[in-house]
């Protein structure tokens, strides 16, 4: 694919996690997390459909359905679950980059399980993105106790705990299809989830609750995850993971916009590490 228009499509990707985090908090006002979680998968369903039709084919054999059962319950299901419980307790900004050590941890791990080759530019760049990490959550912004922060940490390990059994197992399937039946599979779980920690769905639903639903849906989930595998498909995982720390600064930006939310000093100073960060990884040794 033309690197002008991968550049386009992971903009928005970024873009789309960014939004969803103020979204998330904006729906987490009607529902709680176990039917969010639901709610999500089932809406996207009908976008993933659309978006991609041939990923509606069945998948082939035993033991690739447990493996997409398997990513799925990581990359989506533990993912969304850990994530909407630990939003309670924090902000979007902060959810955001608490989650973003996941760049770090996918480096780490495709590293040590996949035999990757990060070479010194992308180490020099992954040390400032956590370096620009660590800056904006220095920024003072208050945590209700420490349960938020460690499901958070469980989500970013369930994520990249993902993204290693993908590209270990799954990548030589089709993306379209892994990216269909892994929501169908979280989908199933997050339904069972919900129906076990009470109704499944709201009583009621308010207009700001349907939109929030739609984008968090449409966008956040059947476009990004399918850009998202589509990517790992083609490339390592340490090649992508560290452009994703752009998503927290986005996340940011969406919350002032959407929440009003204040941009700290310390969460602009964050963004030089991280520019220069991704800026060196994108280079060649």
């Amino acid at each position: 694919m033309d690197q002008r228009l991968e550049a386009l499509l992971f903009l928005a990707l970024a873009s789309f996690w960014g939004l969803s985090y103020p979204l998330v908090k904006v729906a987490l006002v009607y529902v709680d997390p176990f039917q969010l979680t639901f709610l999500r998968f089932v809406v996207a369903l009908p976008f993933l459909a659309a978006l991609i039709p041939r990923g509606l084919r069945p998948l082939r054999g035993l033991r690739v359905n447990l493996l997409v059962a398997l990513f799925g319950a990581l990359d989506a299901f533990l993912m969304y679950t850990l994530w909407f419980m630990g939003e309670r307790y924090v902000s979007p900004s902060m959810t955001s980059i608490i989650i973003y050590t996941y760049p770090i941890l996918i480096t780490v791990f495709g590293i040590i399980f996949l035999h990757e080759h990060a070479g010194a530019w992308r180490i020099i760049g992954v040390a400032l993105g956590f370096i620009g990490t660590a800056v904006a959550l220095s920024g003072g912004v208050q945590i209700y106790g420490i349960a938020g922060p460690l499901l958070l940490i469980c989500t970013a390990l369930s994520f990249s705990t993902a993204a290693i059994i993908y590209k270990r197992y799954l990548a030589r399937e089709d993306f379209a299809r892994v990216n269909t039946y892994h929501i169908i599979y979280a989908t199933a779980m997050a339904a069972a989830l919900a129906m076990a920690m009470g109704p499944p769905i709201p009583a009621a639903f308010t207009l700001t609750l349907i939109i929030a639903l739609l984008l968090l849906s449409a966008l956040g989930t059947a476009a990004a995850y399918t850009i998202y595998i589509y990517f790992y498909s083609k490339h390592d995982v340490g090649k992508i993971a560290p452009y994703l720390f752009t998503v927290p600064m986005l996340s940011v930006v969406f919350s002032h916009l959407m929440l009003g939310t204040a941009v700290t000093r310390v969460e602009l100073l964050g963004l030089a590490p991280l520019a220069a960060g991704i800026y060196l990884t994108s280079r060649r040794m």
